[in-house]
């Protein structure tokens, strides 16, 4: 029969009527595009991401490191989810994980459903929330480029060495024997040094320029790697000059390659940016060598130069290097040699407005005012609404102390003491006159002194909010695009590399990092 699919079955079905013959063809067919149709379906990018739960939900636990990588999985294919009804709701409008609908979504998988109906209903440490009580597990990361390698020299001061060995042995006291070395480039390498071992070279990069090709860095896959094997309990200390170079970017100019590197950052600390934060610290050291430029172009160089050590970690570790008086000497990083500033990049998806109270009888207010009569009646904590505001009589000011706790904050001190980076809005033309460091109750940390030289009349509002600006001052002065002719302080392209990572933690330009109110009749 002309256009007829014959399709061979067993059984001797040419022995059957032709009718039999021609259904028997026919549901052969339909099972076959049928058949088709199942497997290109379990090809999807759904049901990838249900067998992955699936997966993970085996040990009736879906851990920590288990839901960074199904985020990781859903920010990967996010175009693809983002088109299916039953998947759309886990990406935010800025492409984003919704982390409340992905946790639903997880519970609507058909295992956790069964474990549930069984009486087994899974753990889900789905936020990250639960605090370790395993100490802190170093994991340094040593850059072995040819950059690199004269900061080791004979010839230095052995700042460099120095700056190692105290991180090092400051964990070590901490969690002895449990850190790990490597050696990064074009690829991850384990250094093969204990820690005696690493402390009696005399040239670290004796060592370590043997691992790998030392000719490039390739950022994009050190950081994805650091990130990907950073979880529990890691922090991750990756030692590098930052300088971007990619071989497979030769023969581009230096701002195409500056932009590149910067949309390549963005892109790797997109999937862990809710789970993960990386302070950046910037270091001087002796430096005698040759200097690659960023076209890898030599020049011979001696004197200071700056390196960074990027200590990287999920959230909850972060908190604790800073919070935990187990690691109050490590956490001291301005008093290791060659310190020069730092930056933190972190996400806080549940923060909240700092706690602050006005000093009303403080020695440094001016003018007359008191304590509302409802935050009396209401023995409130705080004091948040002035009444009986009255300009000082000499010179018709007015200042206003205000207590705030910002421990929290993972900023540089000197620039929570800045008093240039908040800003005051409201009738009085309040402006922020001084930031000072106080001990105060309730945890106060800071003190802010409010002034105006022409306090206004009546009912009104002011507001405080401290400026989230990047990039800060220290890394747009670091910042060059031409390292021709290296020297103390420059490194090629730092802010466009860390541009990248900031668009990474602060994908929707939040301009502050929190805003007081104050109420004053």
């Amino acid at each position: 029969m002309p256009g007829l699919i014959h399709l061979r079955l067993a059984n001797g079905l040419s022995n059957y009527p032709k009718p039999f013959m021609i259904h028997s063809r026919l549901y052969a067919l339909l099972f076959f595009v049928l058949s088709v149709g199942w497997l290109s379906g379990c090809s999807s990018s759904t049901d990838k991401l249900d067998e992955q739960i699936s997966d993970a939900l085996d040990d009736n636990t879906i851990d920590e490191t288990e839901a960074d990588a199904l985020r990781v999985f859903v920010q990967q294919e996010s175009k693809t989810l983002s088109k299916d009804k039953k998947t759309a709701v886990l990406i935010t409008p800025d492409g984003k994980v919704d982390e409340a609908a992905f946790l639903n979504y997880i519970k609507r998988n058909r295992n956790y459903r069964k474990l549930v109906k069984d009486g087994k209903t899974p753990t889900i440490n789905f936020s990250g929330a639960a605090v370790s009580s395993n100490p802190l597990r170093l994991k340094l990361y040593l850059e072995a480029s040819g950059s690199m390698f004269p900061y080791d020299a004979p010839s230095g001061n052995g700042a460099f060495k120095r700056t190692l060995n105290d991180v090092l042995t400051e964990f070590d006291a901490v969690n002895p024997n449990q850190g790990k070395l490597y050696v990064v480039n074009t690829q991850v390498n384990d250094l093969g040094l204990t820690l005696p071992q690493f402390f009696k070279e005399k040239n670290i990069f004796t060592v370590a320029k043997t691992k790998g090709k030392t000719t490039s860095t390739d950022f994009e896959g050190i950081f994805n790697d650091i990130l990907r094997n950073t979880s529990g309990d890691d922090l991750s200390v990756l030692v590098s000059d930052l300088i971007y170079s990619d071989p497979s970017l030769t023969g581009m100019s230096a701002q195409k390659t500056l932009d590149a590197a910067s949309s390549l950052l963005t892109t790797v600390f997109n999937p862990y940016a809710s789970t993960h934060s990386m302070l950046v610290i910037k270091l001087k050291a002796d430096f005698d060598g040759i200097y690659y430029s960023w076209n890898n172009a030599k020049k011979k160089y001696a004197g200071e130069r700056p390196y960074y050590l990027c200590l990287i970690g999920r959230n909850e570790a972060m908190q604790r290097l800073y919070q935990d008086p187990a690691y109050q000497t490590i956490r001291r990083f301005d008093q290791l040699p060659g310190y020069a500033d730092s930056w933190f990049f972190g996400r806080d998806t549940k923060a909240t407005t700092p706690f602050y109270s006005i000093l009303v009888t403080d020695p440094a207010r001016k003018g007359r005012f008191k304590r509302s009569n409802e935050e009396v009646r209401s023995h409130a904590k705080a004091v948040h609404a002035l009444t009986d505001v009255q300009p000082d009589v000499a010179d018709k000011s007015l200042t206003v102390p205000i207590a705030v706790d910002l421990s929290a904050m993972r900023l540089p001190a000197n620039l929570l003491t800045d008093a240039s980076q908040y800003e005051a809005l409201g009738k009085d033309n309040f402006k922020v006159s001084a930031v000072q460091p106080y001990q105060g109750a309730n945890g106060t940390t800071h003190k802010l002194l409010l002034t105006t030289d022409k306090p206004a009349r009546g009912d009104r509002t002011s507001t405080i909010r401290l400026r989230r600006q990047f990039p800060p001052r220290w890394i747009d002065n670091t910042n060059t695009t031409n390292d021709a002719s290296p020297d103390a302080n420059s490194t090629f392209g730092l802010l466009n590399l860390l541009q990248g990572v900031e668009r990474a933690y602060n994908p929707n330009n939040q301009t502050e990092y929190f805003t007081l109110t104050i109420n004053l009749e």
